[in-house]
């Protein structure tokens, strides 16, 4: 039997777009609703993923359905940095975060294997446009909110991972 982390509908193989998307909905759907801050992440992240207007329905009757989609666009590791980075940074200015948003990023980090280096680089590519768009005076304040969301992630992430069979590998078997 397959181990689920947060999805149950983690890829095996190649990641798409329909996976990750497929993923993400499902997690936001487990305790049956949506949220608006849930719905404003969903959104974004099918922006991010630059899916079809129709694409969105499709893979929330399949959750509903029990089904598993398997087509999508391969993405590759450089567009799944951008997509992590877009959805912390929307996780992140979303004024009531909730710890299911939070899981919808650590989720991300970990279906695209996201390494602590490049989710430091991420990370400091965030704060580095969280600066210049702030007045300095301000920025502090940001920042340690910033530094608390990202703890925030990486314990979740964390939890994903120790929760996995030995290896963390995505899709394994146990």
């Amino acid at each position: 039997m397959r181990r689920e982390c947060a999805s149950p509908f983690v890829p095996k193989d190649a990641i798409t777009d329909i996976s990750t998307f497929q993923g993400v909905v499902s997690i936001v759907l487990k305790d049956g609703q949506i949220t608006r801050e849930e719905k404003r992440l969903v959104i974004k992240l099918a922006s991010l993923l630059n899916l079809d207007v129709d694409a969105p329905k499709r893979v929330y009757d399949a959750i509903v359905a029990g089904e598993k989609l398997e087509e999508g666009k391969e993405i590759g590791k450089t567009k799944c940095l951008e997509v992590y980075a877009g959805m912390f940074q929307t996780a992140y200015l979303n004024a009531s975060i909730s710890e299911d948003e939070y899981l919808v990023v650590a989720y991300l980090r970990h279906l695209f294997d996201i390494t602590d280096e490049e989710n430091e680089l991420v990370m400091k590519d965030i704060r580095a446009e969280l600066e210049e768009h702030v007045k300095k005076n301000a920025f502090q304040v940001v920042e340690k909110g910033f530094e608390q969301a990202k703890d925030v992630v990486d314990g979740l992430f964390d939890r994903i991972r120790s929760i996995l069979p030995e290896g963390g590998a995505k899709g394994d078997e146990g």
